[in-house]
This record gives C-alpha cells, sequence and structure tokens, in this order.
C-alpha cells in the first residue's frame, strides 16, 4: 500500500481527529491560488474545492481575515475549532468558480488583488515562463539563468508547467530588471511572442467583480502592485508598491481596512515594518504552519491547499508540524 492510499485510509479512520483536538486552539489560515471547472494541474477544480468547504465545515467554524487579525492585535485568544481562507493574486477564475461555492457553502474568505493586474497594466510575472513554455512549438527546452542550467524535454501541459516552475524558482531571486531580461530571453530562444496583456488563461477578474464579491462579503486585500518580490527591491519601491496597490483598492471599493499578502511569501523585518506603517491591518507570509494565539498579525502563516483531501486534512490538524 503506497502513501496516499495509507493517509486517504487514515481519514477515513478519522486518525486525524486527536490532532485537531490537540491543535483546536491553533487557527489554519488556507491558502489558495488558481481554480478550474476539471482537473487541470496545478489548479483546485470546482469539485475539490467544494469537498474542501464540506469537510472544513464540517469541523471548523471559518471565520472572516478581520475577525482574526483583530484578536491578534487586541492579544485577544483566538476562536477554537476556527479557520480561514484566503486566496491570492485576482485571478478570473476565483470570481468564475470558486465565489459562486463559497456563496453555496455561506462563508467569508478573503482575496488578495495585484492591483495593476487588476487593472489591466501588467502580467502576474510567473505567468510568463508558463505561457512561454506552454505555447513553444519546441520540444526541447535548453537555457541558462546565470549558473543554472536548464536542458529539458518539453513533453505534455504537465512537463511543461514543472520547467516553468523551475524557471521561475531562479528567476525569484534576481531583481526585476535581471527577471525581465531572462524572461526575454526565454521568449526570443522558444520562438515566442509575449503579448502586452495576459491572454483569457491568466486574466485578471475585473473591478467591478471585485466590488460585486467586497459586497457579498469577501474581503479584499492588496498583493501589491505589480506582485514583485518586495525583499528584492528598494526602499523608494516597496514604498510604492504597498500605497499605490492601497490606496487603488480604497478608491475602488470605497473600504479603509485592508489586509496584505506578501509576494512569494518572501519577507523580512523591513517589509513587515514597511506593510505596517502603510497602515494595512494585518500580513499573511507561506511560512507553512498554524496562526496561534501571540502570533504577529504583519506574519500570519498560513497552510497549503493542497487538492488532495489527504493532505488538507493532514495539515490543518497540526500533523505536519508535530510530525
Amino acid at each position: 500500500m503506497n502513501k496516499t492510499a495509507v493517509a486517504n485510509l487514515l481519514v477515513r479512520l478519522n486518525a486525524f481527529a486527536p490532532f485537531r483536538f490537540l491543535n483546536r486552539a491553533k487557527l489554519p489560515v488556507l491558502m489558495y491560488h488558481r481554480f478550474s471547472e476539471g482537473e487541470e494541474f496545478g489548479k483546485t477544480s470546482r469539485k475539490t474545492f467544494e469537498i474542501h468547504l464540506r469537510y472544513l465545515t464540517r469541523h471548523y467554524k471559518i471565520i472572516s481575515l478581520s475577525e482574526a487579525a483583530a484578536r491578534l492585535k487586541a492579544k485577544e485568544t483566538l476562536p477554537k475549532r476556527s479557520a480561514v481562507i484566503t486566496i491570492d493574486d485576482g485571478y478570473h477564475d476565483f470570481y468564475d468558480i470558486a465565489f459562486p461555492v463559497l456563496k453555496t457553502f455561506d462563508v467569508p474568505a478573503a482575496i488578495y488583488l495585484v492591483t495593476d493586474f487588476v487593472g489591466g497594466n501588467c502580467w502576474i510575472w510567473t505567468d510568463k515562463a508558463r505561457y512561454i513554455l506552454t505555447k513553444t512549438q519546441r520540444g526541447r527546452i535548453t537555457f541558462e539563468i546565470g549558473e543554472r542550467a536548464f536542458d529539458v524535454p518539453l513533453g505534455g501541459p504537465e512537463s511543461r508547467l514543472a520547467a516553468a516552475g523551475a524557471i521561475n524558482s531562479e528567476l525569484k531571486k534576481l531583481s526585476d530588471e535581471e527577471k525581465d531580461a531572462y524572461l526575454a530571453g526565454l521568449a526570443q530562444a522558444m520562438d515566442v511572442t509575449v503579448p502586452e496583456t495576459p491572454p483569457q488563461q491568466f486574466s485578471a477578474l475585473t473591478w467591478g467583480q471585485a466590488r460585486e464579491m467586497a459586497e457579498a462579503g469577501v474581503e479584499i486585500g492588496s498583493h501589491t502592485a505589480a506582485h514583485p518580490i518586495l525583499t528584492n527591491v528598494g526602499s523608494e519601491r516597496l514604498k510604492n508598491e504597498l500605497q499605490l496597490s492601497k490606496a487603488a483598492l480604497e478608491q475602488e471599493l470605497g473600504r479603509s481596512l485592508i489586509h496584505f499578502c506578501y509576494p512569494n511569501g518572501n519577507v523580512s523585518a523591513r517589509e513587515r515594518n514597511a506593510v505596517e506603517s502603510a497602515g494595512y491591518a494585518s500580513a499573511v507570509t507561506t511560512e507553512i504552519r498554524l496562526c496561534e494565539n501571540g502570533s504577529d498579525r504583519f506574519l500570519i502563516p498560513r497552510i497549503d491547499a493542497e487538492p488532495e483531501i489527504h493532505r488538507l486534512v493532514q495539515s490543518t490538524s497540526g500533523f505536519d508540524h508535530l510530525k
């Protein structure tokens, strides 16, 4: 019996219940990104999201991010057996797929928007490598980023997206200027022209949709203006990314309580303090663990909501951390 089969058996036997009980005072903050109608690599399908929410609403009370942040700010105890749902970036598939499911289950959620992306002024830059490698007619990628050489065959969609993921991992270490230069070089090497604005598969939701969701109770936060990795930018760019995105959200939504999400989770004391100084209500990271009483509301950890239900059950129970 393989590991997945064993894990699924443990879920059916309710073997993670003791870990949920031991960690009942801790708060799982779930992190999602992309959604799809059917099963697609790297996305959460509608059916999977429904399965997740069915499990979560059975074992937890889903609370708003604002409630969790307010309790952390006031140094109050987090509500037991509760959870928070967050979504990064602001792709159109959240509005199309996840938002109707959230309404069906009548649970709150928070989505972090890249405001220039929603405004139609930029790509989420990591999508450019995905676009290039899924559009190229070449059957192999041979490319170098600094001292890292890539020489791998390109088969079906999964292999191409995996190669793009490996390239993005290297690009995340670089400045914006270096990153953009390498992406231009990759497009040229793969004989692909990257359009100025993202095509439908990589497009954002609209401000009108954001306003509709905000009226329905979805909290709309900031994921910066253009999604740079903040630890790679200078102080002036950092300040602009925080202020411009917050101002855009306040203007478009007419709300002043804005939460923040660090792109790629990269944060040091400089970025954390800048977010607080910019007047945000909280900030989430990609540190994979449960949120606890006394956690810094500007360094809230999260749980990656992997599609497999046994992984969701296991990670939200706190078993992974105890292990």
